[in-house]
């Protein structure tokens, strides 16, 4: 994996150009309720964090940019079980722009679009019993979830934006979408994706 840390501007437009080829895809999920944002205690009670919890819904870009407003250096508590690809990569593009730490807490599981949340941290780190989990994108037709890789390419490409190789992007994409591959920080290393021990 090469050195996270590029132009955010880089991050910015290519989360823009992602957002518009996926109106109506989400990482499957089966909450229709929106994200939780609030300024918490860090699990060890050293300092503040913005907890970023639930299923993302597709006007919660607004809701987090709302929530950061006026915070710096902050670190982003991420958990939940996906959601809508579109503000989860909007979300993200905010966390890399403004240079934030994202963390998922002790025994929790960020996954789907969480997940993506989660990468676009510039420092990325897991407490103890944290998860990661992947799997594909999916669109809903009459009422079912279908898996779908026609935006892959352009997920790929912001991916690769915040620094990660063309292996590590398969690793996320290629999952089938009815699954979750859940990955410890021993795998995700394995898998070219940088993490930190919390605390």
């Amino acid at each position: 994996m090469r050195r996270v840390g590029t132009c955010p501007g880089s991050v910015i437009s290519t989360a823009r150009l992602l957002a518009a080829g996926l109106l109506t895809v989400a990482l499957w999920t089966t909450h229709a309720r929106a994200a939780r944002f609030e300024v918490v205690d860090l699990p060890d009670g050293n300092g503040k964090a913005l907890l970023l919890s639930g299923p993302i819904a597709a006007t919660d870009q607004d809701a987090f940019h709302t929530a950061a407003a006026g915070l710096d250096g902050s670190i982003v508590l991420t958990t939940g079980p996906g959601g809508n690809v579109r503000a989860a990569v909007a979300i993200g593009s905010e966390i890399r722009a403004r240079g934030w730490t994202t963390l998922v807490p002790p025994q929790g599981d960020c996954a789907s679009a969480c997940s993506l949340i989660w990468l676009a941290g510039q420092r990325r780190m897991m407490a103890d019993g944290a998860r990661i989990g992947f799997h594909a994108m999916s669109t809903r037709k009459n009422g079912v979830y279908v898996e779908t890789h026609a935006p892959d390419v352009d997920l790929r490409r912001w991916l690769t934006d915040l620094g990660y190789s063309y292996d590590t992007t398969a690793t996320i994409v290629n999952t089938p979408a009815a699954l979750v591959r859940w990955l410890d920080p021993i795998e995700l290393r394995a898998n070219g994706i940088a993490v930190d021990l919390y605390p």
